[in-house]
């Protein structure tokens, strides 16, 4: 709830705050409270950390939003799902919300929540413009109220700030992480953390134990249990509430009594739900004992959430009603002036600006001047910069392209809109206000304050305004008591007019901003001592006559010279001192001197009174006045002369007669007559005085009337005139802290421009449009002859240290087509190799004055840059794949034998957890290597079976290895993955072949020892038995060679028979014919097969067609398909030998033909002893036999 700064409305419920035995009202027990964790694509590990140690328990769902790529299926629930008991499941549309357990946002989706119900829609805007978790947070705030809890995790970027600052404006839990591996995921809580608006920072294993003490505490509230016990909480809580704001004023200087009380309480009682005090006492002492609580409690009273036009319908009634008005009077001359007290973050101040900047397009408008106030710094900071996250809610795609330009991932409001808004800290309550505005709006301020604040500052925005200037309020407010002082325009969007026949009393304001102007010194009273001599001079001549006793006095009466023995008629009286003629002046003569006086000074005449009389003494002196005005050096009668002439008298001596003493009778007689004359004069004079008094009276007391009636005018004015100069010298202390603000920012801009540009080591040639060269960094002093007396000379004048004769055209086809264009200037003599860069030189409003040239020393990159591709060559033309993954498990690189192995492009996994590869069966080693727990620096190398998703399968034996930087930490991971199917493969044949070996061996010695025991039973003597064992083991032997020159694979016919027959040809090859497809034949045929021909071929030799010089074999084969497969029909017949008989009995080779090959192969055999030649038919199958 801002103080000056504009609060949204809470919607958590009112409780009945109390005192020390108060409880708060909060979540009834059953309900569910609703947390949503935000975290970006890199926050896999906090998501693991916090539900690692998080219970099963209490009343709390979870819903994650993370940023996911919209064509990847999320593996996050299967992830989440092994760190934690409660069931995780991706969001679907309608799925109501359920305690424990958890759902995950679901890929290329929006994610809201209406009633406790999710709902999933297709993302509308563009990808570059989703904030998913914003969007999620701001819905659950406004389904929850003070019930939501949302929490940021580690992600790059400020997603989440803005739906943060929403679950605080209605009363709700915010958390954020602390403790990052890598700075580039400290984006998004740190943005939250700069609200200022955050509960806790904490690691994310410690935030489930705050969850739980929170739910609790808001389970456990319970109202007074009677209707007294509420009346003696609330009078505990005023009081108790009044030490708070007591507190908080001490500490940040704003006094918050005058807000209503159930507001304050609303937000005390949710700093007592985060800290978990019990009480409001309880708070109190955690408020004295914690310095930085009293910070975080003025943050919670100023939570105020705006938005650009907010309340569409009161911008069209401004732009209908109050802005043509305001603009019809106008000249280009003039200056409207809007003040926007309690901005927030401005984005109020900032919609007006573009509404009053849309409405003079048509013209040229007057100068604005918004006026935008607040007393929270943060904000304030925040309005001035004017950057604003994406995307711009309220804002038209129209007006974003028109009023505010891209920077990184946010908008900033463009120059010309911003420099017609100052922002300043002020305060409404204790500030004087702005004055001679055209608008106040002031929306969502007053429903805060209680009725006497809203008074005094609906009277201030009176005050503030020029005649007919407009007030705008927010909907749910009201003028009450104030109503007369404005004309109600449009009731239901609170648009007022200032009334001019109302006066609103003074407000005096304790403002320490107003410095107190200095007293002026009253003059030096200008010293006498020049006119006294001129004067004393000029009263000589004129009593040079008389000689009498004088003094010289002024229009106020008072002696300024004394002449003469004055003490005869002048002497001090009792009580102050003074030299007033009249109160120095003997008291007969007081009345006669002051008719003189004054008769005096009214005519300008001399007064000249004779016939007076003094006692001198004791004896009666007669006397003559004379009163005579003076002039000074300006001509000026401002003094007269009083001067006392006593007439000679004196009496006889010796003794009287009685004509003396009839003398001296008639003396006396006179002497009494001239008295009672004087005194009658006196009378005269005096009743003339008292005339003359009354009508100075009578005329003074209307002068005095005049005088106060001017004083009242005067001090009225005075009044009005202090409030305007307070509201100017607030005026001025505004425009002042904005223009010091600046200031300050163009001076650290400039820092940093500067540091930046000496920093970076980069060659930097800024150019005008006529190639004078406007400023450089010190580097450029490398590529050409700089001096700084250069500035302001065209750089075709410099003469260079690189070869570029380019540069004339390049600059020429820059400002020409606007264009960056990019060259690589290549050294000479083993010179540095420099990449330029030139682009258009823009002013801050757009405008092209020039061009930037920066070289950048590439010589080393492209050494690194070609030896990087001669690796990634190496790599790619690996047969093994080879890929690359971050600390935090994100697949980084992706070789094409990866591709080819595992059957997933690089698009489809880059930047994936690398779990995905880890297969639904894998061994231990491999659920031990991906889950990290066995990713030692040289951990041993193991084996693991991954399917394509095309269905095959695919041994592979991974080797993992670090990537480490200099001081060999490891950086990266690397793992490479070699298909293993042809190790497998030979593997396989070795221990067949092994086991093949095995039986061969004993067939083969089986086999020698048969053919040696028929050899030798069948054998007449021991010679023959040697000639033909021999000659048989030799026949065996060459099939053995046969096999292996083949690998034990298999062996060909055709080689078989010329190994037997060969020997026999004599180099006639039509003795020996054969003829026959080619065919392979296993090792169990070749080796019977062999043993038959031999013994054929030896018969042959020693009996048959063979022993003779014209005899001829014939030896033909073919294969045929019959019931048992494919069958070998082999044909042995002999032409042109001797004449066959039939031998009485069968030797051993008969016996193996006849016998062993129906026994060893499961063929047929047919032997025939014709007198033209044997025959030998053979037919064996071949279904598993030979290719």
């Amino acid at each position: 709830m801002p103080s000056p700064s504009k609060p949204a409305k809470s919607s958590a419920p009112t409780t009945n705050a109390g005192s020390s035995t108060a409880k708060i009202l909060k979540t009834p027990p059953g309900q569910v409270m609703i947390v949503a964790i935000g975290a970006s694509a890199g926050g896999l590990e906090a998501f693991k950390e916090f539900f690692s140690n998080m219970p099963a328990e209490g009343e709390l769902a979870f819903v994650l939003v993370q940023h996911l790529a919209p064509d990847h299926r999320s593996l996050l629930v299967e992830l989440i799902g092994r760190s934690t008991r409660m069931p995780v499941l991706e969001a679907t549309d309608g799925t109501k919300v359920q305690a424990r357990h958890i759902y995950v946002i679901p890929p290329n989706a929006t994610l809201t929540i209406a009633n406790g119900v999710l709902q999933v829609s297709r993302p509308a805007p563009p990808r570059e413009h989703r904030r998913p978790i914003d969007t999620f947070f701001t819905a659950l705030a406004g389904d929850q109220g003070d019930r939501a809890v949302c929490i940021v995790l580690a992600g790059s970027g400020s997603d989440g700030a803005q739906g943060l600052r929403v679950i605080k404006e209605h009363g709700g839990l915010a958390l954020a992480q602390s403790g990052f591996d890598h700075e580039a995921m400290t984006g998004m809580p740190a943005s939250a953390a700069a609200t200022g608006l955050v509960d806790a920072v904490l690691p994310a294993a410690e935030m489930p134990k705050r969850l739980l003490a929170y739910q609790k505490q808001m389970r456990t509230g319970r109202r007074p249990s009677s209707k007294h016990a509420a009346v003696e909480n609330e009078a505990g809580s005023a009081a108790q509430l009044k030490t708070v704001c007591e507190l908080l004023h001490a500490e940040v200087g704003h006094d918050f009594g005058q807000y209503k009380d159930k507001t304050l309480l609303r937000r005390i009682q949710r700093r007592m739900l985060v800290v978990q005090a019990g009480t409001l006492s309880a708070y109190i002492g955690y408020l004295r004992q914690n310095s930085h609580e009293h910070e975080l409690l003025f943050r919670e009273f100023l939570i105020g959430v705006t938005e650009f036009f907010r309340d569409a319908a009161a911008f069209e009634a401004l732009h209908t009603i109050a802005i043509p008005t305001m603009l019809e009077d106008k000249t280009s001359a003039d200056v409207l002036r809007v003040w926007v007290p309690g901005c927030a973050t401005g984005e109020e101040a900032y919609s007006i600006a573009i509404a009053l900047r849309e409405a003079m397009d048509a013209q040229r408008g007057p100068k604005v001047k918004i006026f935008a106030t607040d007393i929270d710094d943060m904000a304030i900071g925040a309005a001035r910069a004017g950057r604003y996250p994406s995307p711009l809610i309220g804002i038209s795609a129209e007006r974003q392209a028109r009023w505010f330009s891209k920077d990184g991932d946010g908008y900033v409001v463009i120059k010309q809109i911003r420099e017609m808004c100052i922002f300043s800290p002020h305060s409404v309550i204790k500030d004087p206000p702005f004055s001679r505005m055209d608008l106040v709006s002031c929306r969502n301020l007053l429903i805060y304050l209680n009725n006497d604040l809203q008074e005094q500052l609906v009277q201030a925005f009176h005050y503030a305004l020029r005649p007919h200037g407009f007030l705008l309020l927010g909907s749910s407010e009201r003028l009450a008591r104030s109503a007369r002082l404005f004309t109600e325009l449009d009731k239901k969007q609170r648009l007022y007019v200032r009334r001019e026949d109302v006066r609103t009393k003074p407000r005096n304001f304790p403002s320490s901003r107003i410095r107190p102007i200095n007293p002026i010194e009253p003059a030096a009273p200008v010293a006498p001592r020049r006119i006294e001599n001129e004067i004393e001079q000029q009263a000589r001549q004129a009593l040079a006559p008389w000689s009498p006793v004088y003094v010289v006095i002024n229009v106020k009466h008072d002696v300024v010279h004394f002449g003469g023995d004055t003490g005869r008629y002048l002497g001090p009286s009792s009580g102050s001192a003074s030299l007033n003629l009249f109160q120095l002046l003997d008291r007969p003569l007081r009345g006669v001197v002051r008719a003189a006086v004054l008769q005096a000074f009214a005519s300008g005449q001399r007064v000249l009174r004779e016939g007076l009389s003094t006692v001198l003494n004791g004896h009666q002196r007669p006397l003559r006045l004379i009163v005579e005005l003076l002039a000074t050096d300006d001509d000026k009668r401002d003094m007269c002369m009083v001067a006392f002439h006593e007439i000679d008298y004196a009496p006889r001596p010796g003794g009287t007669s009685t004509s003396d003493e009839a003398t001296a009778d008639t003396t006396n007689l006179r002497a009494l007559e001239d008295e009672l004359r004087v005194t009658r004069v006196q009378l005269h004079e005096a009743i003339e005085l008292h005339e003359v008094a009354s009508e100075e009276l009578k005329s003074a007391n209307e002068e005095y009337q005049s005088v106060n009636e001017e004083l009242q005018s005067a001090n009225e004015e005075l009044e009005t005139s202090s409030e305007e100069m307070q509201s100017i010298n607030e005026e001025l202390q505004t425009v002042n802290a904005e223009l010091s603000s600046k200031n300050d920012t163009l001076n650290r801009v400039n820092s940093d421009i500067r540091n930046l540009l000496d920093s970076t080591h980069i060659a930097t040639l800024f150019l005008d449009r006529h190639l004078a060269i406007r400023g450089y960094t010190p580097v450029m002093t490398r590529l050409f002859h700089l001096r700084d007396g250069d500035k302001g000379r065209p750089i075709t004048e410099i003469s260079p240290l690189i070869a570029y004769p380019e540069l004339t055209d390049d600059v020429a086809r820059v400002l020409r087509e606007l264009t960056v264009t990019e060259r690589t200037l290549v050294g000479i003599d083993n010179a540095p190799t420099f990449l330029l860069r030139m682009r258009p030189y823009l002013t801050i409003d757009n405008v092209v004055d020039g061009v930037v040239l920066t070289f950048v020393d590439i010589t080393e990159g492209q050494r690194l840059s070609n030896e990087h591709a001669r690796l990634a060559a190496i790599v790619n033309s690996s047969r093994d794949a080879i890929f690359g993954f971050s600390l935090d498990d994100r697949i980084s690189s992706w070789n094409t034998s990866a591709e080819r192995l595992f059957g997933l492009k690089a698009r489809q996994v880059l930047g994936q957890p690398l779990e995905m590869l880890l297969p639904a069966k894998a061994s231990a080693e491999a659920r031990a290597f991906f889950s990290g727990q066995a990713r030692q620096p040289q951990p041993e190398d193991f084996e693991m079976r991954w399917t394509r998703p095309d269905g095959s399968a695919v041994p592979l034996e991974m080797s993992y290895s670090p990537v480490c930087d200099p001081d060999g930490q490891a950086v990266a991971g690397r793992l490479i993955a070699r298909d293993i199917t042809e190790r497998h493969g030979a593997a396989r044949h070795a221990e067949i072949m092994l086991a093949e070996l095995n039986h061969r061996v004993k067939n083969t010695l089986a086999t020698v020892q048969a053919v040696a025991q028929q050899t030798a039973a069948n054998a007449p003597d021991l010679e023959s038995f040697n000639e033909s064992f021999l000659a048989r083991l030799l026949a065996l032997s060459n099939t053995h060679n046969l096999l292996a020159r083949e690998s034990w694979n298999g062996a060909p016919l055709t080689d078989i028979i010329n190994n037997e027959l060969a020997p026999y040809c004599d180099g006639d090859e039509l003795r020996v014919q054969l003829h026959g497809d080619n065919l392979t034949l296993l090792p169990k045929h070749a080796l019977a097969l062999s043993m038959a021909i031999h013994e054929l071929a030896t018969n042959a030799a020693k009996y048959g067609a063979l022993s003779v010089p014209g005899g001829q074999v014939s030896v033909g084969w073919t294969t045929r398909k019959t019931r048992r497969g494919r069958q070998l029909h082999l044909q042995w017949a002999e032409s042109g030998g001797p004449v066959v008989v039939p031998p009485e009995h069968h030797g051993f080779g008969t016996r193996l033909i006849k016998d062993g090959l129906p026994y060893e192969l499961d063929g047929q055999v047919t032997l025939a002893f014709l007198p033209h030649g044997v025959t030998c038919v053979i037919d064996v199958p071949l279904s598993h036999g030979a290719s």
